[in-house]
């Protein structure tokens, strides 16, 4: 009866035998990838509580998965700043969320706020680095990136003392800012975007698939470095050339007053040609998500302008149709007949409207969150 049975059976080809071999590779690799990811997760889960209750007392913090850490938690938010809200509301006002491999402090009290820009600031005055960090910074060697120490210290004095006055912000006209700004609001979007490489900085694999991204930074970077040394290489050779013949120099405008401080002995750290231009780049970066720059990338029509700010001032103006109109009237007043448009100098007559900008900025936060 077992012979009858067995010779009733059809074969079984070699093609069938093939595909079910691959079949049971797949879903023993598949097993096998899902006990990893389970053992990872248990690890780290433990290794948390075991830092927790011994040599780190961590705040608490939301649900991690293996590998991801909290992105699950922020991936369908928009923007992720209300699901940090939300995250923080549950957890408390010090709460740890694990971005990748990244564990990140997320601060949302006052109280703890204060604690952390005021009252411990030196312990939490270096900004975090990453790779996207490093590739538009030169390294930390400006001012927003620098660790904190001697270098952040002088170049805090350099900027403070020399390079943003008012009389120095009005003489930014005669650097190349809209060749320059170009290249800055391609970095801007780029760093403001997100970046796997700064999630999975130890993974090469990660690193490997964006490595179009990092090319497009460096590339923005090194023309960025390149117009800043063009533009100094010319401010020297046009001193040497009037020291030459006499004649009496220009007062010094940004660049010119870095290049002053270059020559002079009496800094502790010099400023090579590389933190020269990472200071310019930081001066401009940073006037990019200002009231000020608000205020004058709207007047200059720049393309890099702050959207959604603008968005707001105009709804807060269509609010308050008298105001609406008190700013209009300022604006043509400031302009004329003569003139064709508006240029930085400007903004100091425009009184009124720095004040609706202020206002707006008050009611509608530019920036939600800070590093």
């Amino acid at each position: 009866m077992d012979e009858l049975s067995i010779q009733n059976h059809s074969p079984i080809s070699m093609d069938e035998l093939s595909f079910g071999s691959l079949c049971l590779v797949a879903m023993a690799t598949l097993a096998l990838a899902l006990a990893l990811m389970v053992v990872m997760g248990a690890h780290r889960r433990g290794g948390e509580k075991g830092a927790t209750t011994g040599a780190k007392n961590l705040p608490p913090g939301p649900w991690n998965l293996p590998v991801i850490g909290s992105l699950h938690h922020l991936f369908f938010a928009s923007p992720p700043h209300r699901a940090l809200l939300r995250l923080s509301r549950r957890h408390g006002p010090l709460m740890l969320v694990r971005l990748g491999e990244v564990p990140t402090v997320i601060v949302s009290g006052s109280d703890a706020a204060m604690e952390v820009l005021k009252a411990r600031d030196p312990a939490f005055a270096d900004r975090a680095r990453s790779t996207t960090v490093d590739a538009v910074s030169f390294g930390g060697k400006g001012i927003i990136f620098a660790p904190y120490g001697e270098h952040w210290r002088q170049a805090r004095r350099v900027c403070l003392a020399e390079l943003l006055s008012a009389r120095q912000i009005d003489r930014l006209e005669h650097i190349r800012r809209e060749e320059y700004l170009r290249e800055l609001g391609v970095l801007t979007t780029l760093v403001a975007g997100f970046s796997m490489a700064d999630l999975f900085p130890s993974s090469r694999v990660v690193r490997w698939l964006s490595r179009r991204t990092e090319r497009r930074l460096r590339r923005s970077h090194a023309e960025m470095a390149r117009i800043v040394g063009s533009i100094m290489e010319e401010r020297k050779e046009k001193k040497a050339s009037d020291a030459g013949v006499g004649a009496k120099g220009e007062d010094d405008d940004l660049l010119g007053v870095l290049l002053r401080l270059q020559e002079e002995d009496g800094l502790t750290s010099p400023l090579t040609a590389e933190v020269i231009a990472a200071l310019v780049t930081d001066i401009f970066g940073a006037a990019t998500d200002t009231t000020a720059s608000t205020l004058e990338y709207t007047l200059l029509e720049f393309s890099n302008i702050d959207k959604a700010e603008n968005e707001w001032i105009m709804v807060e103006l269509m609010r308050n149709p008298r105001a609406m109109d008190k700013a209009q009237q300022e604006v043509r007043n400031t302009l004329g007949h003569e003139k064709g448009k508006l240029i930085g100098t400007d903004i100091s007559e425009l009184h009124y409207l720095c004040m609706v900008i202020k206002e707006t900025l008050r009611l509608h936060p530019a920036s939600a969150l800070i590093l």
